[in-house]
């Protein structure tokens, strides 16, 4: 295929229809990530995360397919190729096309920040708890014994004395 051959460009607009209902699927993944996390539901995330993956993997392949046909007709395999190839063989459509999965991107970009947000404050209120208690093992002695019983903590007298 030569620098100026226009066929590539099917190839080229399907995909960034095909990418763009990609980054949207995987949006949808990060919103429910985004909730579970809010609500404290952690036990969603293992299979969130599962899907998420799926879904970068997908972004990738369709990122690495659309690189190729750009270096099939002559264009970088980057934004500035993009651009070019745009100007020469694209449409108003096509265009538009771009520009949204260029916003998909910059919403998941975001998201992503969000989540590693929340994901930050749930290990900090997770490490604040554990401190807690390590602390309140050391100085009561232990709140467990050996068998994983619990034991009360004998400091001082019962309620009930007088």
């Amino acid at each position: 295929m030569s620098p100026n051959d226009p066929a590539a460009s099917p190839a080229l607009t399907a995909g960034l229809a095909v990418e763009g209902a990609a980054w949207q699927a995987l949006l949808n993944v990060m919103g429910e990530e985004e909730r579970a996390l809010v609500d404290g539901e952690a036990d969603r995330l293992g299979p969130l995360n599962a899907s998420k993956l799926t879904q970068l993997q997908a972004l990738g392949s369709l990122a690495r397919a659309r690189h190729d046909g750009l270096q099939a007709v002559g264009h970088t395999p980057d934004q500035a190729g993009m651009e070019a190839w745009l100007s020469r063989y694209g449409q108003p459509e096509h265009r538009a096309s771009w520009q949204q999965l260029c916003g998909l991107e910059q919403l998941a970009r975001a998201r992503n920040e969000r989540i590693g947000v929340l994901i930050d404050m749930r290990l900090s209120a997770t490490r604040q708890a554990l401190n807690v208690l390590v602390h309140a093992a050391t100085s009561h002695h232990g709140l467990y014994d050996q068998a994983g019983q619990s034991v009360a903590a004998s400091q001082g007298k019962p309620l009930a004395a007088a």
